[in-house]
């Protein structure tokens, strides 16, 4: 059962809806763009059969993010998104294995505006291929870069309180219990990160996670497209154990051409730039087990990820999971049990009370000894 719905990232601030407005049946062609007032973020349209729908949202924050999606109840829409010249920049069909309404997540470029076009099933091209027809409702929702405040120690490394308190979230997360079909490590709930739904492309993970661009493709595996990613930054000692619990889930399935999506963990920290750790936990290869009961075909099963912390300071910690060369097949991870396992600090006052023990045994062991020393004090 999913408690936490897509998109629930922290630090957050979204654009008040506005009320849907109609279209206008003149918005055939990019050419006559039905340009939305300042504002808007939701407009209702009926798409014909063999015609596409054009329209611009303006004057928004630009870097900001988006997430623009179309709902319909009558047909299969697709959703393609467009430069000021009219040049295809992405089209989405399905959103995820589980949903056919598309959805594109992005930056706000620097005009401010969003160009975007509805249309019907494989309709890559946007000039009305198609048969569909129908009423839609488009919508936009945008909201400022997530960002992470510090915490004192790791908190809801569980997942308990049934969010993500003491987290910040980019993507498509949610809060599962037991009725996913994969049992939590520890007490009834767990995070799963899927790059199905609401989720945003490599450049926009890796300035969330601090990591330098390129990183996510470093990893040899192919072109990392979207994926989702979450973050805490707490405090600890030099020798604590930061260890978690992750299932790596997926539909992908490996081939010639190599889609192999994987998830990672990223350690940094701002009190020694030397420690900058990017991490492979499980990839497609990796998804041995063909039981799986979730949603999912494939998975590793629970494994334990560990990492011994260098120097007391402050820390970052990040976990996502990414499609690799498509967006056809989702995959996912689940996380529970985040936690770091503090050493303890030597005690002076044990060592010295030990040591006067043994002295004291010393000396009833060896009493002439204790005389010699003695006299020659």
């Amino acid at each position: 059962m999913k408690v936490l719905s897509t998109l629930a990232i922290s630090f957050i601030a979204i654009a008040a809806p506005a009320h849907a407005l109609s279209e206008s049946e003149t918005n055939h062609s990019f050419a006559n763009t039905k340009i939305l007032p300042s504002g808007v973020s939701s407009v209702d349209g009926q798409l014909e059969s063999e015609s596409v729908d054009f329209y611009t949202f303006s004057s928004f924050d630009p870097g900001n993010l988006f997430t623009v999606e179309v709902n319909s109840q009558s047909f299969d829409p697709l959703l393609g998104r467009l430069n000021d010249f009219g040049k295809i920049l992405e089209t989405n069909d399905d959103q995820s294995d589980n949903n056919v309404l598309p959805i594109l997540t992005g930056k706000i470029p620097a005009t401010g505006n969003l160009n975007l076009a509805v249309s019907g099933l494989r309709d890559i091209n946007l000039i009305g291929d198609h048969f569909e027809s129908g009423s839609y409702t488009l919508s936009l929702k945008t909201f400022i870069f997530p960002s992470s405040s510090t915490n004192a120690t790791l908190v809801n490394g569980s997942f308990e309180t049934g969010n993500f308190t003491g987290w910040s979230t980019l993507g498509s997360t949610s809060i599962e219990t037991a009725t996913f079909n994969s049992e939590p490590t520890d007490g009834t709930s767990q995070a799963l990160l899927s790059t199905g739904g609401a989720t945003f492309d490599d450049s926009i993970t890796e300035k969330f996670l601090g990591l330098k661009t390129g990183s996510l493709n470093n990893f040899g595996k192919g072109q990392v497209t979207k994926g989702s990613t979450i973050q805490q930054i707490f405090t600890a000692k030099a020798g604590d154990i930061l260890s978690f619990d992750y299932n790596f889930l997926t539909n992908e399935v490996l081939s010639p051409i190599n889609f192999s999506d994987f998830s990672f963990v990223s350690i940094s920290s701002s009190s020694d730039s030397s420690i900058n750790s990017l991490l492979e936990l499980a990839d497609v290869s990796n998804a041995t087990s063909t039981t799986s009961l979730t949603e999912f075909f494939k998975e590793t099963g629970f494994q334990t990820f560990s990492f011994k912390l260098p120097t007391t300071g402050t820390y970052t910690l990040g976990i996502g999971v990414v499609n690799v060369g498509d967006t056809a097949f989702d995959s996912g991870l689940l996380i529970d049990n985040v936690k770091f396992t503090s050493v303890p600090e030597p005690s002076f006052g044990l060592l010295e009370f030990s040591a006067l023990a043994l002295l004291g045994l010393w000396k009833k062991t060896y009493p002439k000894y204790n005389t010699f020393a003695k006299k020659r004090v």
